[in-house]
Formats: structure tokens, sequence, C-alpha cells
């Protein structure tokens, strides 16, 4: 009587599974499944099978494969940058969506087997509302200075001053819709991909955003820590295949301390040279913080680089202390900047890809998928770029200082008034000439007053 009531029960709670699964599986016994989860692939496949030795026509083929996919990636990065800010900022959305989905099929037997209802939809739908609330107004605002018809509808507009409130409202339907869909006997699988979307939302979505604020503060924020990633991955591989004898960690025995310490040497070098190089195009130098003029791309940008960061100065060295004998050369500063980046890059950034390799072995995976050929899937390709991103965003605040020196940091606030309307904008003016009236300074902005009447 007991299996039969504990039977017509699964079966009823089976009955509520949305059109978010597959078709009908027999279910596994619990145990099996969290066996299968927890076990070691690389175990498993060593007692199952005797280790098989590659063929060298086999190699050649991978090495092939991932050649070409080198070399592909790299054409898309540069078509990419000569895109300009647009067109960078959508490729750094297209890489969010591709890891998002990658993390978050990983166990996709077992939701599919316990027919976790909605386990997909609550991922998506978390997701696609903190794109809204980080980049919502701003595509919003793009839209407007666009002139375009539905702009003025009423209800655009409430959408362009109420954004945040809108976002709030998002997430609390997302909320009580996941408390809604829990089933009986699913609560803890269903509180596990739960805990999964939101993590992937933390470690991709988050940590990309800072990607794309590199992008606004100038291009060359984005590609060189983007450069000094592959070339220390790329260092790292042939400094050990060449070096390699002693492993680094256990998450990656490929991995060893001479490919570790090579690949930095590297790194630190590509970042002085790379970086001067860079810095001699204003186009990918100059910041931009809004897509007003931007169509389907955006015009060449153009400004004064800023002379503490960019331009050429010289270095004079004294050779022995106490003697007139003297070096001369000429850098720039953003090369000592660059410096830091790659020490960065070459000691830290590369434990996000051990923190993958730790994540694909405990789901049992090669890859986080297969869409580059000899190289996996997104996240196998950007699982250090996050990271290196994040650093590079907290590096230009504290010490680059994209502004002049001394002054709060109002690259960052500009930013967030690019993502206003016209008539938010000349409302923000008008109530910082009032301010700076009431401090007795009014008469230096004396022509701002002029701008009140244009927000009628």
């Amino acid at each position: 009587m007991v299996l039969t009531r504990r039977a017509a029960a699964a079966a009823e709670s089976s009955s509520n599974a949305d059109g978010d699964e597959l078709a009908p599986t027999p279910t596994r016994p619990e145990k099996e499944i969290s066996e299968s989860i927890n076990a070691d692939p690389i175990a498993s496949s060593a007692s199952a099978a005797p280790a098989s030795t590659e063929t060298k026509p086999k190699k050649k083929s991978d090495f092939f494969a991932r050649l070409v996919s080198g070399l592909m990636l790299t054409a898309f990065f540069m078509a990419v940058i000569r895109g300009g800010h647009m067109w960078v900022g959508l490729s750094v959305i297209a890489m969010e969506i591709g890891m998002f989905n990658e993390i978050l099929r990983l166990g996709f037997s077992v939701a599919r087997d316990r027919r976790i209802p909605l386990w997909r939809t609550t991922g998506w739908y978390f997701f696609f509302a903190l794109q809204f609330l980080l980049y919502g107004k701003l595509v919003m605002s793009h839209f407007y200075a666009q002139e375009l018809s539905f702009t003025l509808h009423p209800a655009y507009q409430y959408a362009m001053r109420h954004h945040t409130f809108i976002s709030f409202c998002m997430y609390c339907a997302g909320f009580v819709g996941f408390v809604m869909s829990l089933r009986q006997n699913q609560y803890h699988f269903q509180f596990t991909y739960f805990g999964r979307a939101l993590v992937a939302l933390l470690l991709v979505v988050v940590q990309a955003h800072f990607m794309i604020l590199n992008v606004s503060h100038g291009l060359i924020w984005f590609i060189l820590p983007c450069w000094l990633i592959i070339v220390n991955d790329s260092f790292g591989y042939f400094c050990g295949r060449l070096f390699g004898k002693h492993s680094l960690t256990v998450l990656s025995p490929k991995k060893t301390w001479e490919g570790y310490i090579g690949a930095g040497i590297f790194t630190m070098i590509t970042a002085y040279f790379l970086s001067g190089a860079l810095s001699a195009y204003p186009s990918l130098v100059c910041p931009k913080y809004d897509f007003d003029d931007c169509v389907f791309s955006c015009p060449p940008v153009q400004c004064d680089p800023m002379p503490a960061v960019f331009l050429p100065q010289t270095a004079v060295l004294t050779v022995i202390p106490g003697l007139s004998k003297t070096i001369s050369f000429v850098y720039r500063p953003v090369q000592l900047h660059a410096i830091a980046l790659g020490l960065f890059a070459a000691s830290i950034a590369p434990f996000g890809g051990f923190f993958a390799s730790g994540a694909k072995r405990a789901f049992g995976i090669k890859d986080f998928g297969n869409v580059l050929p000899g190289h996996g899937g997104v996240t196998d390709r950007v699982d250090c770029q996050l990271m290196m991103a994040v650093f590079t965003n907290v590096y230009l605040i504290n010490f680059v200082r994209v502004n002049f020196e001394g002054s709060p940091d109002v690259g960052k606030l500009m930013a967030f008034v690019a993502d206003l309307s016209t008539e938010e904008q000349i409302e923000l003016l008008t109530e910082i000439y009032n301010r700076l009236q009431r401090k007795g300074i009014s008469n230096i902005l004396a022509n701002v007053s002029n701008l009140t009447n244009l927000s009628g």
C-alpha cells in the first residue's frame, strides 16, 4: 500500500512538469544518479578500459583543427575590433549567452531523468532580467536618441524613467515563479539548479559587465587584457611542452611550473611592447560612453590622448650612483600600467582556467561544448578572460584614473550619464548648476542657465 501511494505521488509530480523538459524517460534511482555525478570520469575510464595511445595522425589532425580554429578566432577578433565599441560590446553579450548556455546544461541528464520543472526557463529568465537591469536603460536611450516613433509612446517613456523599478519587479516575478514551481520530492534538485543558475549569473554576466565597462574607457583596455591572456595561454603550452617537468596542479596535469614561469616572462614582454604600439592609435585610446551617433556602426572616435597615460615621455636613468653617466629612453606611461596587467595575467588569471578544469572534472566532461573544433566550448576559451577583465577595471579606477589627475572618477560617472535621455541629462546639468550657484561660483557657468528652457 505504501509503495502504491509513493508511485501515485511520483506520477502526480511527473504530470506537473511543464514543456521545459524533454520527453519522459524512466527515472533512475537517486543513489545511481548521485554516484554518476560524483564519479571521477578519468578514474572511471581508466578502470573500464586500458589507456590507449593516440596515434600520430590523430595528434596531427587535432593540431590542425586547433590551428584553423585559432586563425578563425583571430580573424573574428580583428573584425570585431574594427567594427568599434558597439560591436565589441555586442560580441561580449553574445559570449555571455554562449557561456551561460554551456554552464546551464551541466548535469542535463540528471535534470531530464528527474523531470525538474522549469529548470531551463528559470535560469534564462533571470539571465535576461539581469541583462535588462545592466543595459536596458542604455538601449532605450539609444533608440530615443534616434528619434524613432515608438519611443514617443507613454509606455516607452515610463519604462525609461522607471527602469530600475521595472527591473526589481522582474526579479520579484522570477523569485515568486520559482517558489510556485517547487514540487514535492524535487526540492533538493530544484534548489541545486536554481543555485547553479545564480552562480553562473555572478561568474558570467557580472564579470563580463566589467569587460564592457573597460570598452567604454577605450578599446585598448579590452584588446590588451585579452591578448595578454592569449599570449600567456599559448606560451604556457609551448614552454610546458619544451621544458615542463614539474606538475603545477592536479586539476590540469599538463600544466607545469616551467610552462607557468616561461609564459609569465613572455606575457610581461608582450605587455610592454603591445601597449606601446596600441597607444599610438587615438581610436583605441579614446573613451566612448554613449552610442547616440551609432546606427549599424559607430564613426571613428577622436580625442586628445591623456598626456599622463598615453603620450611619450623621456626617462633618464643613472648607470652608477654618484657618476654623471646616464641613460635616457622614451616610453609611454601606459606601458608601465601594462606591466601590472601582465603580472596579473601571468600569475592570477590562469587560476580561472584551473577553476574551470575543476568544474569539468566535477561534472565528468572533457569540454564545456564543441562550438570550436579543437578548442571546446566558449567557456573553455574565455575562462581566464573574465577575472582579467574585473582586475583591469579595478586597476583603471584605482591607478590609471581615466580622467584628470586628482579629480573624482568623472569617467565612470559619465558612463551612468550616458544611460540618461536628453531631457534627463539637461535636468542633471541644471541641478549641478544650481548646486554650484549656491556655492557662489555660478558666474563660471552663467551660460548653462540658458539650457534650462530646452527641457520644456
